[in-house]
């Protein structure tokens, strides 16, 4: 959403002498933030989820699908509750506005808390969510939690209908009016195409089927009035900033020849496709900055797990995830600055450096690529007081410009407000985001998940929020060590991008999570434990008895010199054997999901909770391990399979609406779309539930909890025995299950 300032947005030329002070301020309302904060100690872990929406009419006569353009028409409704509250008061949910007018965004109106038993509330919540916005709907709409819809940008694809070619964007596809009527959104999509000197291109391989056309022209031939082309011609002629040879005429794009390419160049692309995202509070900065690390190691893999995206304007792409395009969407970077090579990614892109300063992990070993700097931000922060690895993080958001500066907004007193610093820190959309709290008031340093694509239902999408915020306590309580080179992190995002990554791609990955720099161990070849470190106490080292014959005794565990591998995703969250058919795997992996079963036996929590937080964990094992389709290959394999569909890699008007209708089956869990391939015998535990109320999820959001339900979820405060306990069990049973014969 970014940060969304009520004021008078001045236009890229008009921001020419305020962009400098911007940074220079921004810099100062930081160091301020961080003097405040960094002492900041033992806050709760507090939690909360963003889901982003789109809304679809279903035209049932014609057979065809479209994008409803009344998300703000919605939200001024969603929004009543909050705003007539007292401040200070709470609602169950918060609606914000989105870039386009088809979306919406919904976050719980209070964090979830450190209570085991809040994270049975994430599935009724978002049910609520999804329940509040149809309550709206007219009969021929729905909402659906989908990331992109599968023809934008083709002919008609909005409801009411709009005309590209736009002054604001110029794109051959899509509409200035889908874009959100805040300020913020056309201001931020004609300051990106003006700064760098041309609109955006995002160049997405095509998916070759049996009669796919290889080539094409960028502008096809339009089904519907041409008389609008003139139209369009008559805006570029008026334009104050027609400085580019790209927009001189239109037919250029019927020049313009790609082989193998589907090609978008607009904004709404990338910030009118929808995502999943997941904020969790630290104890304290350390912490913060340590997660962060973790989760962005993570990222490209919970990217290609929640895969969402085959098709773009129309057409299969040979691609299953989002990513690439809205990081092409708001890439600002000039032809020179391109050039030369010095600014490496896009403002939307994975993180390029670590942040943590513990140094038993010596993080900076694995910042293995050169990053780029504002070289005086760097030198005032240090000279403030801050370390190095959190100046260098800082002073490299701030290499970009200030895309959006609010004219009522320059003047700030930098002691007190911080929206010069958001400025750029929310034009910055990475992998992962480090959130310090805001001033006065109690929240504290947070850590913002942001690559995961939105799932078809609430139960996806709940059970990967609560698997990362499951996945956070265990990396705190067992202290994991997740890192490797940035420059492997880069490529598992590419590899991310792959189609039915999960199945058939593998991704480096740390061979031994237990070991931090100072040699302790988890698995090594010869089958001991090796010193696994627990938080709360010394190294302990848990000796299990062998269970490969072939050891020679001795400290085998790896070492930093060959610390990762590549591993399937079943492998990484299901577990890796030592020996496999009789062939040796060369080390063991415990698997994360293993361990987060370990770590739920170490607590003592209620019967329900278990069995839900259960249930999501072996749904995403399944999904992990390839038994269950990403969103992305069942709309794949439901396109191929479709009768109309000509094996022409063509998404027809009537293949999309029966692909909406049979996902908008599936997300309200109609027995007559169930689907085995996606969601398993998991269909039947989705929540598809209306009947709770605002007031009802106030009262579960609020309610104190005690006994069994009082179970806390502990991250470094876990007991060390429990935990010392848990490394047992696991290696215990992968004593039991995975030794061969052969061994």
């Amino acid at each position: 959403m970014g940060l969304l300032t009520e004021g008078t947005p001045l236009s890229w030329p008009e921001s020419e002498p305020y962009r400098e002070r911007v940074k220079r301020d921004g810099i100062e309302q930081f160091l301020h933030i961080f003097h405040a904060a960094k002492d900041f100690r033992n806050h709760d872990l507090k939690w909360g989820d963003e889901v982003e929406y789109l809304l679809v009419k279903m035209d049932k006569k014609k057979k065809k699908a479209t994008l409803s353009l009344r998300g703000p028409e919605l939200l001024d409704v969603l929004q009543r509750d909050e705003h007539s509250r007292p401040a200070g008061s709470s609602v169950p949910v918060l609606w914000r506005p989105e870039y386009a007018r088809w979306m919406i965004e919904g976050t719980p109106g209070l964090p979830y808390r450190c209570y085991a038993a809040d994270l049975a509330n994430v599935e009724l919540n978002m049910a609520l969510r999804r329940s509040e916005i149809a309550k709206l709907l007219r009969p021929s709409e729905t909402v659906l939690s989908i990331t992109s819809f599968p023809r934008m940008g083709c002919d008609i694809y909005t409801t009411p209908l709009t005309v590209p070619f736009g002054e604001v964007a110029r794109s051959f596809f899509t509409s200035d009016d889908v874009i959100s009527p805040h300020p913020r959104f056309p201001t931020l999509t004609k300051n990106i195409r003006l700064r760098r000197g041309e609109k955006v291109r995002m160049e997405v391989p095509l998916f070759i089927d049996y009669k796919t056309c290889r080539g094409q022209s960028v502008l096809p031939k339009l089904p519907f009035d041409y008389g609008l082309l003139d139209h369009a011609k008559s805006n570029f002629d008026k334009a104050e900033d027609l400085h580019s040879p790209d927009f001189d005429l239109i037919e250029e794009g019927y020049d313009d020849y790609v082989e193998e390419k589907i090609v978008l160049d607009s904004t709404a692309f990338g910030m009118g496709s929808a995502c999943l995202q997941v904020t969790v509070q630290g104890r304290d900065l350390s912490e913060s900055r340590y997660l962060y690390d973790q989760m962005a190691v993570m990222a490209p893999l919970m990217l290609a797990l929640t895969a969402a995206t085959p098709v773009w304007r129309g057409q299969l792409a040979d691609t299953d995830v989002r990513w690439s395009v809205i990081s092409g969407a708001m890439d600002d970077r000039s032809p020179e600055e391109l050039e030369a090579g010095v600014i490496t990614k896009s403002r939307y892109s994975s993180i390029d450096c670590f942040l943590s300063s513990r140094d038993s992990f010596k993080p900076e070993e694995y910042n293995d690529v050169p990053v780029a700097i504002n070289e005086d931000a760097y030198k005032r922060l240090r000279e403030g007081g801050v370390d190095h690895m959190l100046a260098q993080h800082v002073a490299h958001l701030f290499i970009r410009d200030p895309l959006v500066i609010y004219k009522e907004k320059v003047d700030q007193d930098n002691a007190t407000s911080t929206d010069h610093f958001e400025n750029i820190q929310s034009t910055n959309w990475n992998t992962v985001r480090l959130k310090p709290p805001p001033p006065g008031t109690d929240i504290g340093w947070r850590t913002e998940f942001r690559s995961m694509e939105v799932g078809l239902t609430d139960f996806e999408n709940a059970a990967f929020s609560v698997f990362m915020v499951l996945l956070s306590r265990v990396i705190f309580a067992f202290n994991l060590n997740f890192y490797i080179p940035i420059s492997k992190v880069d490529a598992n995002m590419e590899t991310a991008h792959k189609r039915d990554a999960v199945r058939k791609e593998a991704f480096f990955f740390r061979k031994n999570v237990f070991k931090a720099s100072d040699g302790s161990g988890f698995m090594c070849e010869c089958g001991h434990i090796h010193n696994a470190s627990l938080v709360g106490g010394h190294a302990k080292c848990v000796d299990i008895n062998k269970f490969c014959a072939r050891s020679q005794g001795g400290d085998s565990s790896d070492s930093d010199s060959d610390p990762f591998d590549l591993m399937t995703l079943d492998e990484i969250f299901n577990g890796r054997p030592m020996c496999w058919n009789g062939r040796a795997a060369g080390f063991e992996f415990p698997g994360l999901i293993p361990l987060m079963r370990g770590y739920l036996d170490a607590l003592e929590i209620d019967a329900p909770t278990r069995q839900r937080l259960l249930t999501y964990l072996d749904f995403i094992a399944e999904r992990a391990a390839g038994t269950l389709m990403t969103n992305a290959t069942y709309m794949r394999d439901f396109i191929s399979r479709h009768g109309q569909y000509r094996s022409d890699s063509i998404v027809s008007d009537r293949v999309c609406y029966d692909l909406m209708q049979t996902l908008d089956g599936i997300s309200k869990g109609d027995d007559n779309y169930q689907s085995r391939a996606l969601l398993g015998r998991f269909q039947a535990e989705g929540i598809y539930t209306h009947t709770e109320t605002a007031d009802t999820m106030m009262e579960r959001m609020q309610k104190i909890f005690e006994g069994p339900e009082g179970a806390l979820l502990y991250g470094s405060s876990m007991p060390r025995s429990a935990l010392e306990e848990t490394v047992k069990s696991i290696a215990l049973e992968s004593k039991s299950i995975r030794r061969c014969k052969s061994c």
